[in-house]
């Protein structure tokens, strides 16, 4: 029997597999053992998570290096929103030659989606060749949002997710949100972050794509297949494994699921103007 590869399972494929239907417009995660526990988290109102990002020395990159990058970007935001139904609005928007920003309709999704976009990027990456992007998260209320580009679109949600991007230095993950509860924010923004964003940027490419998998809740065996797809070699499950553990996965995935379980907390608490 395969593993699960990462403990937090989002909550309506568990359902779906146990032949269960759900009409909830999003919800918390939940580990597989405990899938009994499950209570939905119900998003209302006009909150969204903006990410917005640019690839990481742009100008060292050729013209098709770029163009891949971003191609393979816009792939994995579709890819993700294709395992996550309903999790992004329209598609990602890119601009210039190196940046881009995508809209998600549910907030608890933005690290998960914003570490799979990296993780997805940086698979690509050779020995000559270094791929990955700087994101930068946004939660807050979204005002208008423009039906042929996400870009145009106005609202809190887009204004702080620009705003720390300009602001980021050497990092490549960055948040703010208009919680009302904002105090509570601070070291997860100022500490949190900055050490998650340290130990996925040292991720190698065969880490990266290990973790992606991970992220959208596969199996060892699927992992393999999905590998096989990507990369043209399918790893063993000891080596997909050893991936994991040298990325060290299970730490990554208690913070993303303590985040994600504050996102959601932080939904019903509302909002401050930014």
């Amino acid at each position: 029997m395969d593993v699960q590869l990462s403990a937090l399972l989002p909550a309506h494929l568990l359902f779906q597999q146990a032949g269960m239907h759900l009409t909830i417009v999003s919800f918390t995660y939940l580990e597989a053992k405990e899938f009994s526990s499950f209570i939905p988290m119900i998003v209302t109102g006009n909150t969204h998570a903006v990410l917005t990002g640019d690839l990481v020395r742009s100008s060292h990159l050729t013209s098709d290096q770029s163009r891949e990058a971003m191609d393979g970007l816009k792939s994995a935001a579709i890819a993700f929103g294709t395992v996550f139904p309903g999790s992004i609005s329209g598609v990602m928007d890119t601009f210039r030659h190196d940046s881009w920003q995508l809209l998600l309709n549910n907030p608890v999704f933005a690290f998960r989606a914003a570490l799979f976009l990296r993780c997805s990027l940086k698979m690509k990456s050779s020995s000559g060749i270094r791929f990955d992007t700087r994101i930068s998260i946004g939660i807050g209320p979204v005002d208008f949002v423009a039906e042929n580009r996400v870009s145009d679109s106005r609202g809190i949600a887009f204004t702080l997710s620009g705003r720390s991007l300009d602001g980021m230095k050497n990092e490549h993950l960055a948040f703010d949100g208009s919680f009302a509860d904002a105090n509570d924010w601070h070291d997860v923004s100022l500490c949190v972050v900055p050490l998650l964003d340290c130990v996925v940027t040292d991720w190698t490419p065969v880490e990266s794509g290990a973790v992606s998998a991970a992220l959208l809740g596969k199996t060892q065996g699927e992992t393999a297949d999905y590998l096989l797809a990507k990369k043209g070699v399918a790893p063993t499950r000891q080596a997909i494994g050893d991936s994991l553990s040298r990325a060290h996965w299970g730490t990554v995935h208690d913070v993303l699921a303590r985040l994600e379980k504050k996102i959601a907390g932080s939904l019903h608490a509302g909002y401050v103007q930014a």
